[in-house]
């Protein structure tokens, strides 16, 4: 999911790839941001990157 976020998705972009709802692509995109400590979509990618996850 952060891979495509990582492309500049939006949340239906992001939920057409990868055949989720949208409802289901922000909730993913909010538990990741809560979970690093991230204040925003671009913040969790950078720390993904950061971190190798990506």
């Amino acid at each position: 999911m952060l891979r495509v976020a990582a492309g500049g998705a939006r949340s239906t972009e992001i939920a057409d790839q990868l055949f989720l709802s949208v409802g289901t692509v922000r909730n993913h995109l909010s538990r990741i941001m809560c979970k690093t400590g991230a204040r925003n979509r671009l913040d969790a990618v950078r720390i993904a990157s950061d971190s190798g996850w990506l």
